[in-house]
């Protein structure tokens, strides 16, 4: 014979009872305002950020380079791993997330569709990771 009515519930957990009142339109609703609020703030000051962190990354970088023939020593771990880290965290995530599109004035290098892509010389200065960024914005 077959039973029409639908599963009992699952019993929920104490820590996770919120879940039966929560609601989620309106949490849908929250984020979509959210998001077209803080789009509506995107501006120059947020270049002048990018710029920024840029600039101390590629110290990192620099320095990280210029102390490599010390041997096994913190400076030069430190900031080879740092400009990597930041290259990708800050930098490149964000761009290839379309962060810059429509505020940055340089449109042919911060877009989420040219960042990194173009040849040796555009990967080399902004993306220096093992992973190819045609390859992270397919996957991610």
């Amino acid at each position: 014979m077959c039973n029409a009515s639908s599963p009992p519930e699952p019993k929920l957990a104490k820590c996770d009872e919120w879940v039966k009142d929560f609601d989620f339109d309106e949490f849908t609703k929250d984020m979509k305002n959210l998001g077209d609020e803080l789009e509506k703030n995107q501006g120059p000051a947020d270049v002048r950020h990018l710029k920024k962190m840029v600039m101390w990354s590629n110290a990192c970088g620099l320095v990280g380079m210029l102390t490599m023939g010390l041997g096994v020593h913190f400076v030069p771990i430190f900031a080879l791993s740092t400009f990597t880290f930041t290259r990708w965290t800050m930098i490149a995530h964000h761009t290839c997330h379309g962060g810059y599109d429509k505020i940055h004035p340089n449109k042919n290098r911060w877009n989420r569709f040219k960042f990194a892509i173009g040849g040796l010389w555009n990967r080399m200065c902004d993306w220096f990771d093992w992973m190819m960024p045609e390859a992270w914005n397919v996957e991610h």
